[in-house]
């Protein structure tokens, strides 16, 4: 039985590279795809692995829209989310992938988890 996934990274980076560390696990239909800037997500929280089941950490304003600042020396705030990855997964690989995304900084729908 496959379930469906949807991580969203920081980075395009850190999206490719929870996919390419994926390829290893039985996952089928892997689509990355930018989100747009003016998209709001709201319940997104990071992905943990408690052991056999997967859980949520303290929910800290992970969604947040770029900020430009006023110093232009320094850059505009970068901690929204830019990509999502979605992908189908094996039942019996379903944590390792959750430990993938973890390692990558990767977030999901807190309902979803």
């Amino acid at each position: 039985m496959k379930k469906h996934i949807e991580a969203f990274f920081k980075t395009e980076n850190d999206a490719e590279s929870a996919k390419a560390s994926l390829q290893k696990l039985s996952i089928s239909n892997p689509f990355m795809e930018p989100i747009p800037e003016e998209s709001r997500l709201t319940g997104v929280v990071p992905v943990l692995n408690q052991g056999t089941t997967a859980g949520v950490a303290g929910f800290k304003d992970f969604i947040k829209p770029n900020k430009n600042t006023t110093d232009e020396d320094t850059p505009p705030e970068t901690d929204h989310l830019t990509h999502l990855l979605q992908f189908d997964v094996d039942k019996d690989d379903y944590n390792e992938a959750l430990a993938i995304l973890k390692k990558h900084d990767g977030h999901m729908d807190k309902d979803k988890i």
